[in-house]
């Protein structure tokens, strides 16, 4: 029986394959499955291998590659708004993703200038209007090139710029306050007990016979250094020099100033004022300056040349005691209102309306004040120890 059916079996096979021949050896069927090269893939690897071809350098002729790359313009943020707060004090840079910036002060323009790279000026873009406002003089965008957009800021007078403020990745704040004493002013004391070292004072000083020269620098189309926030030299020294006056000639001391208002004087002039006047004493006033791009440069500098050096050194001492600003020094310097005067004479630098510190304070009236009360305790610590008779 088994043999029986092992040979059945096999009866049954060759059938089978004498049934299919016709139908191996016909046409082959056509189908819709495109060439496997157009599918990248390679007939030649082995079996389990799979190689998927992207061109890179072809991309921008096969739209359904197109349209899964993204441009590098789209990826920049639009600035879509730049606002003035209604309270004229604040600027909103609005953007339509996160800002990349850096702020510093345009040393060409002397304005607050904000750079935002990776970005550019919706289409439809307005500048703000500070017309309204006490604390912003103008505000302007650009586009600086493709890629980045700078936005300046002139704050009015005395007004200082604050931090630059992210309160969200695609918003920039940027806040603008009015110069404030940070101290409390003493009231004015004018007496040797205010000084650093304490002298014996003679008294009221015999009216008239001192003689002080002083020389607001610069002045009428010269407005000196201009710094933060356009903050002039002339606008420092042109009120401290009338106070000053006013107390000395408290204290008995006549006091000239080589020009009374804001006018052009030549350096010439000044000093042969002093020199026809034969005066005792010849103190020019100054406010310093360095680039724009170094605010971190702050302190007092006094100078002198030959016979001024201790009343150089006086004043320097009243004036650091009284700010607390840093000290840059006494120093010697070939000026001319230093080299052609015939008398003990300094020039005072005040500070840097460059400086971060210094224009902050330099553009408070407060804080002109305390200068000008330790200008005055240095003149009169220095007369009244050097000069005890008529002449200094």
């Amino acid at each position: 029986m088994l043999r029986v059916h092992w040979w059945l079996s096999s009866l049954t096979s060759v059938l089978m394959l004498a049934l299919l021949a016709p139908i191996a050896q016909g046409s082959p069927i056509k189908t819709s499955v495109p060439d496997v090269k157009t599918l990248g893939f390679d007939p030649s690897a082995p079996p389990n291998s799979l190689n998927v071809a992207v061109d890179s350098q072809g991309a921008e002729d096969n739209s359904s590659v197109d349209s899964l790359t993204q441009s590098p313009r789209s990826s920049m943020a639009t600035i879509e708004a730049i606002d003035i707060t209604i309270e004229g004090n604040r600027i909103l840079i609005r953007a339509d993703r996160p800002l990349d910036q850096r702020s510093y002060w345009d040393r060409n323009t002397l304005a607050y200038q904000i750079e935002i790279r990776g970005a550019q000026l919706s289409r439809n873009f307005q500048p703000p209007n500070a017309q309204d406002s006490q604390s912003i003089s103008w505000v302007r965008a650009e586009q600086a090139d493709p890629e980045t957009v700078m936005v300046r800021i002139m704050p009015a007078p005395q007004v200082s710029v604050g931090e630059i403020n992210q309160p969200s990745p695609s918003l920039l704040s940027l806040e603008l306050n009015g110069y404030q004493a940070t101290t409390p002013l003493p009231r004015p004391n004018l007496g040797m007990g205010s000084g650093i070292t304490d002298y014996p004072d003679p008294g009221t000083i015999p009216e008239g016979q001192i003689v002080i020269v002083l020389d607001p620098g610069h002045g009428g189309s010269d407005p000196g250094a201009v710094g933060i926030g356009g903050l002039s030299e002339t606008d420092i020294v042109n009120p401290m020099s009338h106070r000053i006056r006013d107390l000395l000639e408290e204290q008995g001391v006549r006091v000239i100033l080589t020009r009374e208002d804001n006018r052009t004087v030549d350096l010439q002039p000044r000093v042969e004022l002093a020199n026809r006047l034969d005066a005792n004493l010849f103190v020019s006033l100054h406010a310093n300056a360095i680039s724009m791009s170094r605010p971190d440069v702050n302190g007092i500098e006094t100078y002198y040349f030959q016979s001024g050096e201790q009343l150089a050194r006086t004043i320097h001492s009243h004036l650091l005691e009284a700010t607390g600003g840093p000290d840059r020094g006494v120093r010697t310097a070939r000026f001319y209102v230093l080299r052609h005067t015939r008398m003990p004479a300094v020039l005072l630098e005040l500070g840097f309306v460059t400086g971060n510190q210094d224009a902050r304070r330099l553009a408070d009236p407060q804080y002109r004040e305390r200068l000008s009360q330790a200008i005055t305790r240095g003149i009169l610590q220095y007369v009244r120890q050097y000069c005890p008779g008529p002449r200094c």
